[in-house]
């Protein structure tokens, strides 16, 4: 089940429809397509993807009758398509790339999902106007899912969060001056009570920028009676930051809520590291599940 759109020129448009192709696959940030007609955006730090078709005209009267027939605009043949039954921050992340390829190259969008009648023919759309209208139909769908697909559920609030994160990984790795580690994140469901939640790994006490998360995995590695050990194991991150709240210092960027603990910090708390009790392990607890797998409304 997607949200699809369809792009329009009006017939005065200079931009010839080869150009358009050309500014779609240029402007698109990402694409992991092996083919020349799709154009496959997937953002590996946040678990976003969404399609972009580049499509042969339409030959069958009906698809001529409902794409063909409006009056000064020609159809590019482009569509986007956007998954529903996703979190809230799919629309955040995709929306503001599709709004600013539309408003450079002068483009329409023709919206099926657009229930008013007046409003079916292409049309202006901002990125904000699209971000709202996905959102409102993909809450709806997922309620209306939720307990026939058993969709998994993760409140919005600490789901911005999280994208707010993850979608400035790439950013941070860039901007740090110091070898700080920049934690991918991850989602685990409990095999019991099948809620989800938020994760990252932390090994040997390393140097960290750390989100606000659920939980976090710690990675030990210690000898004891002359052996190596490894424990893996999940803790709770209020326990973590609690214990360390010496260490940990406020990490200074207004994008991201995060703390830092810098070298001189992580040198002092390598025996307490590898002292803190394990929660629960990971394997107990739960399996891990993709940033595409839960949703936002219930």
């Amino acid at each position: 089940m997607s949200y699809d759109l369809y792009f329009y020129r009006k017939k005065d448009n200079p931009i010839s429809k080869e150009k358009i192709y050309s500014e779609f696959k240029e402007l698109i940030p990402i694409d992991l397509s092996e083919v020349d007609t799709q154009i496959h955006y997937e953002n590996e730090r946040t678990g976003v993807y969404f399609l972009i078709d580049i499509n042969e005209a339409n030959t069958e009267q009906e698809d001529i009758e409902l794409f063909d027939n409006f009056e000064g605009f020609e159809n590019t043949n482009i569509s986007a398509s956007i998954n529903f039954l996703r979190a809230d921050y799919f629309g955040r992340e995709i929306f503001p790339i599709i709004g600013a390829i539309c408003e450079k190259l002068d483009l329409y969008i023709f919206n099926p999902q657009e229930f008013d009648e007046t409003r079916e023919r292409p049309l202006k759309w901002t990125s904000s106007e699209l971000v709202e209208h996905w959102t409102d139909h993909n809450a709806q769908v997922s309620r209306q899912q939720f307990e026939e697909l058993e969709l998994k559920y993760y409140p919005k609030e600490k789901s911005d969060k999280i994208w707010e994160y993850t979608s400035m990984i790439d950013t941070l790795e860039n901007e740090m001056d110091e070898d700080i580690y920049i934690p991918n994140l991850f989602m685990i469901m409990n095999q019991k009570t099948k809620d989800v939640f938020s994760y990252v790994v932390w090994s040997q006490s390393i140097p960290l920028i750390l989100p606000k998360v659920d939980f976090i995995i710690l990675v030990k590695n210690y000898k004891k009676l002359f052996k190596k050990i490894e424990e893996i194991g999940i803790v709770k991150y209020e326990d973590v930051v609690s214990k360390f709240t010496n260490e940990f210092e406020k990490f200074n960027n207004d994008n991201v809520d995060c703390l830092i603990l810098k070298q001189r910090n992580a040198d002092r708390i390598k025996k307490e590291f590898n002292s803190f009790p394990i929660w629960k392990s990971h394997q107990e607890f739960g399996t891990q599940i993709g940033l595409d797998n839960f949703v936002n409304h219930k």
